[in-house]
């Protein structure tokens, strides 16, 4: 995590010397960000100047590439900024928008105890290797793919010369088709050799990334596999896999280049092994039942003479507890399981505090069910927490820095999660759609742990939430008089609230917030905050007759990307960093027609604005406004239509994505279509800001 101090000094050094773009680029440089293989080279980078290529294991090790490093000159921090659009516009903003959706950039996960135990160590370090060029990819779904493809190479086609029934050969099973268009040469020895440890491994990065397996790595392993929709083996054993091989993540460079240097040693001492196409005693732990959210409860079988052993935790870092982290999401859609419950006692301080802030952003929530009110449907007689009534997907936020000790189901209280904080204190979250944690990671007051839902026993989607204290008695448990027991959260927070709130995850915060300080910082190092408009961004516009449609459209065309946040504020000008259903549709009628045409800021006021202008399904044209799901006496979403011959519309969805294209077919019922009146005298404005003309 790049803290707000680091960025604030990289944005100062950008205004002076006005060269963070050049030094980004420099910095890719050193990795192929495009799926093809234009450098090969192991890297040794010196002070940010010049490089020295090297090659083969038995070198020195690299200190990584630069998509590992982050950045030359500028550093980490202005490389990240520079990545703040890319990753604003896959629906991530605050710290998410300046790393990456599944795997932060410049971060890795380091090797747990079951992949040093299990792994043979040149598979881990060419997984490592291969996987750095791209930011975001993580090695384990490399070296989960080795261990289905082949089980590490000891099935006869992995051998130099073998192949399968159906002609698949090496290590990650290639074609001869997808090995010319994604083969590598990852130890830089001047061939391309499909039966190479690295260069299979690079490969395989290759592909991985040119199927987006950064954001959606179910999907990009199903299309590895050639799975249908159907069989999901492949993604499931590859992914359970992963999730057992991923020990602490890090963005320690020193600790990961240790861990190179490591895994290089491990190797010189044994250099023979593995031997491809022959049967050893690389274990085989997980079959076809694999479920990914069942990883953790699989144990790391006993290491091998040839395993990796731990790293040595002197000179920093220590890989202790590192088979803690899990991989917290079922990508085939749903959640996955999470791990139990574990302590992690922290430093006792006073219990009063200070500097937290609510778990949930002032307007996205009501208040429910105060704490310790009667009543029969609870099992105490009373309520245990507060409850904070807001719309399933609403973001929750961590109110104080801590330690996630429990993410995963909760018995009645569905998927919950609960940090403890300084002092012994544990805050709990109830009934989440979504946990975005998980056990054993140090969160960050301000940082997004998961969503509201309706899970468990519930009446409808709220967070549940308690505030549990030492020296409190714990009625769950008999005699425990020194708690952690409940106490009102409401009470807990008064005289604690004592900085400005930063919901860093939800954009359209103050000056001080993560949000701005990152935007601040793309645009300083040749970034931007929003996507770019244009036919760049998703092709050519629609045709349409009427001058301000088609502006309408370059405008709702430059939000794509933009997150979805539930009451986003309305019409936020040139640069908007939020919107909801409606406020989206608002936002490209107000803007394309330079602020003359105001169609109202939420369903319910546009429907019976624009009933009047209602046309027929059959009869709709790009621009038009179209509102679906029924509900009381008025429509829950709205959206523009794109391209109507193939039912095509752009929107801003729901909580957790961004504006993006759909199709009407996949919404809910369809309430009415209506065209916009476009007075006399409207000029278009594009979405390049320019005036081009006014309509007649």
């Amino acid at each position: 995590m790049v803290a707000p101090a680091v960025l604030a000094a990289a944005s100062k050094a950008a205004k002076v010397a006005k060269a963070a773009k050049a030094a980004k680029a420099a910095a890719q440089g050193g990795g192929d960000k495009g799926g093809g293989n234009k450098n090969n080279k192991w890297m040794w980078m010196v002070g940010g100047i010049g490089c020295l290529p090297i090659a083969g294991v038995g070198t020195l090790i690299m200190i990584l590439v630069g998509s590992m490093i982050g950045g030359v000159g500028a550093g980490a921090a202005a490389a990240s900024c520079g990545d703040y659009a890319d990753n604003a516009n896959a629906g991530n903003t605050g710290d998410a928008a300046a790393t990456n959706p599944v795997m932060p950039a410049g971060k890795m996960y380091m090797p747990s105890e079951t992949a040093r135990n299990e792994i043979p160590p040149k598979m881990i370090l060419a997984a490592m290797r291969a996987a750095a060029r791209y930011d975001g990819l993580d090695w384990t779904l490399i070296a989960g793919q080795m261990y289905q493809e082949t089980k590490y190479g000891q099935d006869p086609s992995a051998a130099p010369g073998g192949a399968n029934s159906l002609g698949y050969m090496g290590i990650l099973q290639f074609g001869k088709p997808a090995w010319k268009d994604y083969g590598a040469d990852g130890n830089a020895d001047g061939t391309k050799d499909l039966y190479n440890i690295d260069d299979a491994a690079w490969a395989a990065a290759n592909f991985l990334h040119a199927k987006k397996a950064e954001t959606a790595p179910f999907k990009a392993l199903q299309v590895y596999s050639g799975s249908t929709a159907a069989n999901t083996i492949y993604p499931r054993v590859v992914l359970t896999q992963a999730a057992r091989y991923r020990g602490a993540l890090t963005g320690d460079q020193a600790l990961i280049k240790r861990w190179y240097a490591h895994l290089k040693e491990t190797i010189e001492k044994n250099p023979g092994f593995p031997t491809l196409g022959k049967q050893s005693d690389i274990p085989e732990p997980v079959g076809n039942n694999a479920q990914p959210g069942s990883a953790l409860s699989i144990k790391a079988t006993p290491a091998r003479s040839w395993s990796t052993p731990a790293l040595d935790d002197a000179g920093g870092g220590s890989t202790t507890a590192m088979s803690l982290a899990a991989y917290s999401t079922d990508f085939s859609g749903g959640d996955a399981g999470y791990a139990t419950t574990v302590s992690f006692p922290l430093a006792k301080q006073p219990t009063t505090g200070k500097d937290w802030q609510w778990p949930m952003k002032q307007g996205t929530y009501t208040i429910g069910t105060p704490y310790h009110q009667n009543g029969r449907m609870w099992s105490l007689g009373y309520h245990t927490g507060l409850d904070l009534v807001a719309s399933s997907g609403t973001p929750i936020y961590a109110p104080a820095d801590g330690k996630v000790v429990h993410a995963g189901p909760g018995g009645s209280y569905g998927n919950m999660t609960k940090i403890e904080h300084a002092g012994g204190v544990i805050t709990l979250y109830g009934h989440q759609t979504s946990i975005k944690v998980s056990v054993g990671q140090s969160v960050k007051r301000g940082q997004q742990i998961g969503t509201v839902g309706a899970t468990g026993n519930v009446t409808g989607p709220h967070l549940h939430w308690e505030v549990l204290v030492p020296g409190v008695d714990n009625p769950f448990v008999g005699g425990q008089d020194q708690g952690p027991g409940m106490v009102d959260p409401d009470e807990w927070m008064k005289g604690k609230v004592t900085a400005n709130p930063d919901y860093g995850t939800v954009p359209g915060s103050d000056e001080s917030s993560r949000d701005a300080q990152y935007a601040d910082c793309a645009e300083e190092n040749g970034g931007a905050a929003v996507a770019p408009d244009g036919a760049g961004a998703s092709g050519v516009l629609p045709d349409a007759d009427d001058p301000v449609i088609r502006a309408v459209l370059g405008w709702a065309q430059r939000g794509i990307g933009v997150p979805y946040v539930f009451g986003a504020p309305r019409l936020q000008g040139q640069n908007p960093t939020s919107f909801d259903c409606s406020s989206f549709t608002q936002w490209a009628y107000y803007m394309a027609s330079g602020g003359k045409i105001n169609i109202g800021t939420t369903t319910y006021t546009q429907e019976p604005y624009l009933k009047k202008y209602e046309v027929s399904l059959s009869e709709a044209q790009p621009g038009d406004v179209i509102f679906f799901r029924p509900e009381a006496g008025h429509s829950g979403h709205v959206a523009l239509v794109w391209d109507p011959k193939g039912h095509k519309i752009l929107h801003a969805p729901r909580p957790g994505k961004s504006v993006e294209f759909s199709k009407w077919d996949y919404q809910d019922k369809i309430t009415g279509v209506y065209r916009v009146p476009i007075p006399a005298g409207t000029n278009a404005v594009e979405g390049n800001g320019k005036d081009s003309g006014t309509k007649a």
